[in-house]
């Protein structure tokens, strides 16, 4: 499928960022594979080229974990962008996925930064949860002549540019702007299951990092303002462990009883906590759960009422934006983009509008992979 046909069916109705790209030939031999109990790299050409004098470049994607749904749906983007690269522009390009298992091994996160910057790739799309450990490791990147790229979790907010000049593009959701809409949607599901706006309202976040927590701030901002009698109250970490997730909510429950009418967690493990805990609560029709990106346990309960609506971030664009931004700039030696931060616009879904083709796409990004 050609990028105009996957991204008309993965954003209808979004403005798309747009799409453009990076660049600096390859001169090193293919990317080198470490596994261990901390890091795992899978390594392979997307599409063999019968053309032997055919031009040869290596991306890697850098994920914060391997396990997630959230970051496969960036690495399923990058994919499909890499087959339609080396379709449309007769290259062959080797195309490398490494990092840590899980999201909260930032240090193993670190050493496989480490690890690709010395396999010479080049182009790194990465995301990161320890932006403070990464900065260094981009400037080394950068220093070795390999374009970076950072997709949902860059180095720094949307608003500021300390970073500007160590990596190419950042394609995100603005993280503020995911609180807000949770924040409105939960309003909107409190008038119209009756429910008047006062009372306590539970906010779960997986680990402390700056971006994340404009999340949350976008979130008690927005009922500061538009229900003042609401309380937010104190986060809840939960390490990106969905059984201490469900803990935290289960806990909250039991605490606050019916003064509980509503739950926020602000990425996917915490809405997985909020998803299991109201369910086996069987309380989807007296607290309203509102869930940021989506997994197949949040999709599962939104169907059953357990979740009212998931903020769905578009990892899958970015992903596929972020590796077309940077075969422009291997070809140009220019980054075309005019804005370091790039805000791909995150969506509402809901039981009502879930089943659409585009709700689909946005929830389950793999349904595009090729």
């Amino acid at each position: 499928m050609k990028k105009k046909a996957l991204l008309s069916i993965l954003m209808t109705g979004i403005l798309i960022a747009g799409i453009v790209g990076c660049g600096g030939k390859s001169e090193a031999p293919g990317t080198e594979a470490n596994t261990s109990a901390q890091e795992q790299q899978t390594e392979e050409s997307a599409v063999e080229s019968g053309d032997a004098t055919a031009e040869e470049y290596n991306f890697v994607y850098l994920s914060p974990s391997t396990e997630s749904e959230y970051w496969q749906y960036a690495e399923t983007g990058i994919r499909n962008a890499v087959l339609d690269l080396q379709e449309e522009k007769g290259v062959k390009i080797n195309f490398t996925v490494s990092g840590p298992a899980s999201e909260s091994e930032t240090d193993a996160y670190i050493k496989a930064f480490e690890s690709v910057i010395a396999s010479k790739p080049d182009v790194i799309i990465t995301a990161t949860l320890a932006p403070d450990g990464t900065v260094p490791k981009a400037q080394e990147a950068q220093s070795a002549g390999i374009y970076v790229n950072f997709v949902s979790m860059g180095l720094e907010g949307g608003d500021s540019h300390n970073y500007d000049d160590i990596y190419g593009v950042h394609y995100y959701c603005n993280n503020t702007v995911i609180g807000e809409t949770a924040a409105a949607a939960m309003l909107e599901a409190l008038a119209d299951r009756g429910i008047e706006p006062k009372g306590k309202i539970g906010m779960h976040m997986s680990v402390v990092v700056e971006t994340l927590e404009e999340r949350m701030d976008g979130f008690k901002a927005y009922m500061a303002e538009h229900a003042p009698e609401l309380e937010c109250l104190d986060t809840l970490y939960n390490e990106n462990d969905v059984n201490n997730a469900q803990a935290n909510v289960e806990t909250q429950i039991s605490t606050y009883g019916d003064e509980l009418i509503g739950l926020y967690g602000g990425n996917n493990v915490s809405g997985d906590g909020i998803a299991l805990a109201v369910g086996g609560a069987e309380l989807g029709d007296k607290i309203v759960g509102i869930g940021v990106d989506s997994d197949s346990v949040e999709i599962e309960a939104l169907e059953k009422g357990n979740l009212y609506a998931i903020i769905v971030q578009t990892p899958y664009e970015q992903g596929y934006n972020a590796a077309m931004n940077a075969m422009t700039y291997l070809e140009t030696g220019e980054n075309t983009e005019t804005e370091k931060h790039i805000d791909c616009t995150s969506q509402v879904v809901t039981s009502e509008n879930m089943n659409t083709d585009e709700s689909k796409a946005l929830l389950n990004p793999k349904i595009l992979a090729k």
